[in-house]
């Protein structure tokens, strides 16, 4: 049995900033829109062949009262690239804002390099080994 990853979901309070962020940055294209979909805006972006899914807060939903900075399930999703520096410098031009700067600190050794997106989604570069 093979395993495939077909999408990232992300829960955000701003559908139409998170969607923007992921066109800007990585020239996401817009799959699908929906206004109101199960009580909320859904949209789904697609680049190098990842989807990611965007999907408003539903009435009702909120973060955890106890801890709302505490981070639970999804702590940051990775993009391999051929050059971590090179690609840091594009995504820089488009807006990017780095976590972490490049650096061998990887598994490894390898280098990689963090950006933080819209509602401290965070997304890392990893160089390919």
């Amino acid at each position: 049995m093979n395993f495939k990853l077909d999408h990232v979901h992300i829960v955000s309070k701003d559908v139409d900033e998170m969607s923007s962020f992921f066109q800007r940055l990585f020239l996401a294209e817009v799959l699908s829109y929906d206004e109101n979909l199960k009580g909320a805006p859904n949209t789904v972006v697609e680049f190098g062949g990842l989807r990611v899914f965007i999907r408003g807060v539903r009435p009702g939903e909120a973060p955890d009262a106890f801890s709302p900075e505490l981070v639970q399930g999804l702590d940051h999703f990775g993009l391999e690239v051929e050059n971590v520096e090179e690609s840091a410098n594009v995504l820089r031009s488009r807006g990017a804002n780095f976590l972490v700067e490049p650096e061998a600190s990887g598994v490894g050794g390898r280098m990689i390099a963090f950006i933080c997106g819209p509602e401290n989604v965070r997304i890392e570069l990893c160089q390919k080994k």
